[in-house]
């Protein structure tokens, strides 16, 4: 398992990077979003030379309120496009994963028009993808509305999405981690794990909410996950995203 930080959007890369380098992370959740983390605000090949210096791995984020499931068709298109112009810098900083957020459409559509576009806007991404030898990852929101099977359909759209799980969105969403586990643990290919009471996203650090942590990283482990483990806490405090780096890797050296 290795462990990432993910660099907040109003900071500039280069320093979060450093810093991640330094308190012993194995690899940087490259978000790339504004305000501060643009693709026009950082050189990639310098951050390249950091993180090979460092021996981190790179994963690649992109920002979570994209309109990949707009009825209005220029809209939907102006969401993939934006991602397709950051793929080639994800590639030069050596990321193989990007992912995409699965998100919410105009109701009076109704939900399989939502579940489509979103699907579609997937699809088309893991095409535009393929050349620079990246796989599109697709990960779900802290929604009841997208469940098990909502997952499913979207990831059905193209064998060559992946899935992208959000311990801390299927905690708030009710779903079952060891059913998503067997049913789509072979697509599995990223994981974030921050905790919450059960009702909204908190990003709390790991131990503060309520999830099941140990139950949590023995599920993983038995599906045979042994990838990057993003730590999403945000607090003004970075002792305690430091202190829940600690947790996880006792726990994932510990637990079978």
């Amino acid at each position: 398992m290795h462990l990432a930080y993910m660099n907040h959007p109003a900071r500039d890369i280069l320093d979060e990077a450093r810093w991640a380098a330094d308190n012993g992370f194995d690899a940087l959740d490259l978000t790339i979003e504004g305000p501060a983390a643009l693709v026009d605000r950082f050189d990639p090949v310098e951050l390249r030379a950091l993180l090979d210096a460092a021996g981190m791995r790179v994963v690649g984020h992109t920002a979570w309120y994209l309109p990949f499931a707009s009825p209005v068709e220029r809209v939907r298109r102006a969401a993939v496009e934006e991602v397709s112009a950051s793929l080639p810098v994800f590639a030069a900083v050596g990321a193989r994963l990007v992912n995409v957020h699965i998100v919410r459409g105009i109701p009076l559509y109704g939900n399989e028009d939502e579940l489509c576009r979103n699907g579609a806007s997937f699809a088309e991404l893991a095409h535009l993808a393929e050349p620079y030898g990246i796989q599109i990852i697709v990960e779900h929101p802290p929604s009841r509305r997208f469940g098990l099977t909502e997952i499913r359909t979207i990831l059905d759209a193209d064998p060559r999405l992946g899935l992208h799980l959000d311990v801390g969105h299927a905690f708030v969403a009710g779903i079952n981690l060891e059913h998503l586990l067997d049913e789509l643990g072979a697509r599995l290919q990223h994981v974030h794990f921050s905790d919450n009471r059960g009702q909204e996203d908190d990003h709390m650090p790991i131990g503060a909410g309520k999830i099941d942590w140990q139950q949590t990283i023995r599920l993983l482990k038995r599906a045979g996950y042994d990838g990057v483990v993003t730590l999403e806490v945000f607090d003004q405090d970075r002792d305690f995203l430091l202190l829940s780096a600690q947790k996880v890797r006792s726990w994932w050296a510990a637990l079978e």
